[in-house]
């Protein structure tokens, strides 16, 4: 069960350019310290796009909590972060495991077509993609491959797959989907050999194989036009109109 503050998560929407319901829904997770807002402007962008004009963004941000690596300082966050000097550093577990049920939660909404905007319409699972930037996508990777049903793709820029010695036996399908991975050459904060670690677990150990894309751009802890560019591309691939 999701706390009471993860479990009613604030979300922004963006519907779909096209007008009407929409045929497919993609979350947008931002990184520590951010909010919904600081990504509203990239949904808006995809959005605009011709051939994504079909799409309903949703946004949420994530709880207010302590950051251990920030000194104890509350901000937005998925989940505490203790350290980023390697991926076998500690985790927390609970906090990840309580947004990726959160998260769970929303998508659930879109499903039944309760949640806010929908009016009743159903956005089946196999047309909604999580994606998320740094620790938001390290809370999408999670839950896509630990889900019972496969999503349509999940997309994880400069990220990293936690809790990586254990998610494969947390696995309770070995279904796959497409899986975008982007990650910077000189990020400065979560380590560029992190993003290229994580591929190479979700390709080989966990068996996504050709379905986990791989993108490197020059650029910091942060995204880039050329990045986006090709997410976009690839969430024409995996939610066409």
């Amino acid at each position: 069960m999701a706390s009471a503050a993860a479990a009613a998560l604030k979300t922004v929407i963006v519907p779909p350019a096209a007008g009407g319901m929409p045929s497919a829904t993609v979350f947008l997770l931002h990184g520590l310290g951010d909010t919904a807002q600081g990504w509203l402007d990239v949904a808006r962008m995809l959005g605009r796009d011709q051939a994504l004009q079909h799409i309903r963004f949703v946004l949420p941000t994530a709880p207010v909590r302590p950051i251990t690596l920030n000194m104890g300082m509350k901000m937005t966050g998925w989940f505490d972060v203790f350290s980023l000097l390697s991926l076998d550093r500690e985790e927390d577990e609970a906090g990840l495991l309580e947004s990726v049920s959160a998260v769970r939660s929303l998508i659930q909404q879109e499903v039944d077509g309760s949640a806010p905007g929908l009016n009743g319409h159903a956005v089946p699972l196999n047309r909604i993609v999580v994606a998320g930037f740094s620790q938001g996508g390290a809370v999408s990777l999670l839950l896509g491959v630990t889900n019972k049903e496969p999503l349509a793709g999940v997309a994880a820029l400069s990220s990293w797959l936690p809790l990586h010695k254990k998610v494969a036996s947390m696995r309770s399908s070995t279904s796959t989907f497409p899986i975008f991975q982007a990650h910077g050459t000189q990020d400065q904060i979560v380590d560029f050999s992190f993003g290229q670690m994580t591929h190479d677990r979700l390709q080989n150990e966990l068996g996504f194989g050709s379905k986990a894309e791989w993108h490197e751009y020059a650029m910091p802890h942060s995204a880039c036009p050329a990045e986006i560019h090709d997410l976009g591309r690839w969430l024409q691939r995996v939610v066409p109109i």
